[in-house]
């Protein structure tokens, strides 16, 4: 398959390969299944009418509208019925978000505990509509109109979120720092295809993100399946592990969708308490910790790149003990590049086994006068991929060499008690002495999410026909 031919498939829904940037407003509803026969109806009356965006449909022009779905293990199960078979997915997506050890592993403890989530502690939803438009508006009643009793479905929560900048200074989050520059490119598409030599280490293999295709390894990750008796039409190859069962999991990929409350007063205040008598500017100090300039230009000393194409570096070559991009900032701890192992190949390749393709969008509630991130991504395994970043990367206190400090930006901290030391702290690597920032505050705070399956096309087809 051709490179163009790739990213136009039309199996493939639209937002694992578009970020809909021409359409800057975004409504997010979580639904319950209450009408089994009608649900079906309505995903049904959704294909034939191609109301769901997939990936042949292009970026999309102003004044036009996207829809995409997913679903919690939950909703596949109450639409398969006999056909759902939990064990051929993965462990995480069928066990769901608040599991106590679950909890643990991504920081979902202290003020992030599901307790004090707005929504989904219960994880009481079984699928995600999502609208975009030109307009709040038009998000909100593209959603009222989908999301309604005729269709056998009841909205739970409905969050709403939007893009954030503009072209000429790039997507920005609620902190103010450029966002989204650096993305996993996928291998087989037209980008990577132009993508500069020096590039490749953001290149991974689609199965890294699109099931049905080889991971890094080489190898087909496993794919959710079906009886053949739930796909009597016959939308559905042969599952490639189990061939008397159907791939559900062909084209599809796992959604994780986390709103992320963003404390940009807490985050200053803090930044200015910090800078007071020091070398750097709250500006410089809060750039050590995002781990980029405010504008999204690379900290590296010498970075081959420019303000247009920042991001052709490795922290190898010219920053290996983080003198310029601190060891512990965000960005590095979320994509250590190839850094961490005896040599830059081992490195890169361990890093890119644990990339996670973004989709998210800021929002604000001037109700409750919050601001922050709907976190989306997509990957081929939660497990591996999103859990991997925030647990063993994020949230791991003793990081590459550190101690007792999990990632100043999104990193759940934790207060001195019960015999335990506090985790709340940020070293600066620099001569002739570190500095060391102490009773750094969570900054960003759990409001709610979940974990969902977008099927591709096909598997849309066989869900809603299943007997």
């Amino acid at each position: 398959m051709g490179s163009e031919e790739f990213t136009r498939h039309p199996d493939i829904q639209g937002l694992l390969f578009r970020g809909y940037a021409n359409l800057y407003h975004a409504g997010y509803g979580f639904f319950r299944i209450v009408d089994r026969t009608a649900c079906k109806s309505w995903l049904t009356g959704l294909l034939d009418s191609e109301r769901i965006s997939t990936a042949k449909d292009g970026p999309p022009e102003l004044g036009t509208q996207r829809l995409n779905i997913a679903f919690a293990a939950s909703g596949l199960e109450a639409l398969l019925g006999a056909g759902w078979i939990p064990d051929s997915y993965e462990p995480p997506f069928v066990e769901g978000m608040v599991t106590a050890h679950r909890c643990r592993l991504l920081g979902d403890v202290e003020d992030n505990d599901p307790e004090h989530w707005r929504w989904g502690k219960e994880q009481d939803f079984d699928g995600l509509f999502m609208a975009f438009g030109n307009s709040g508006d038009e998000a909100e009643q593209l959603l009222a109109d989908h999301l309604c009793s005729d269709n056998g479905v009841a909205r739970v929560q409905t969050v709403y979120g939007h893009l954030n900048g503009h072209e000429k200074n790039g997507e920005r989050e609620a902190f103010g720092f450029r966002d989204g520059i650096s993305q996993p490119i996928i291998e087989g598409t037209s980008r990577y295809r132009d993508l500069p030599k020096e590039a490749a280490l953001h290149g991974v293999p689609a199965g890294e993100m699109i099931l049905g295709y080889p991971d890094g390894t080489g190898k087909l990750p496993r794919t959710p399946a079906v009886s053949a008796a739930s796909d009597p039409r016959g939308w559905l190859k042969p599952h490639w592990e189990w061939p008397e069962r159907r791939d559900l999991g062909m084209n599809g990929s796992y959604l994780v969708f986390r709103q992320l409350a963003q404390d940009t007063e807490g985050f200053w205040r803090y930044l200015n308490e910090a800078a007071a008598g020091g070398q750097e500017t709250p500006l410089e100090l809060a750039e050590k910790m995002v781990g980029r300039q405010k504008d999204g230009t690379s900290m590296e000393k010498y970075p081959k790149s420019d303000k247009e194409n920042n991001n052709l570096f490795n922290f190898a070559k010219d920053d290996a003990q983080g003198k310029f991009c601190p060891i512990g900032s965000h960005i590095r701890r979320s994509n250590p590049r190839a850094t961490g192992s005896k040599t830059e190949e081992a490195s890169l390749k361990v890093t890119l086994r644990h990339r996670i393709l973004r989709r998210g969008r800021v929002y604000e509630d001037a109700e409750l006068g919050e601001v922050g991130l709907q976190f989306i991504c997509f990957n081929a395994s939660i497990a591996r991929q999103f859990e991997f970043i925030q647990g063993s990367w994020c949230n791991n206190q003793f990081f590459d060499g550190l101690q007792r400090e999990v990632d100043p930006i999104i990193g759940t901290v934790r207060k001195p008690g019960n015999g335990l030391d506090a985790v709340d702290r940020f070293t600066i690597p620099r001569d002739p002495y570190r500095r060391r920032l102490d009773g750094i505050p969570t900054f960003v705070t759990m409001k709610g999410g979940g974990y969902f399956f977008m099927p591709g096309m096909a598997a849309l087809r066989c869900i809603a026909t299943a007997p």
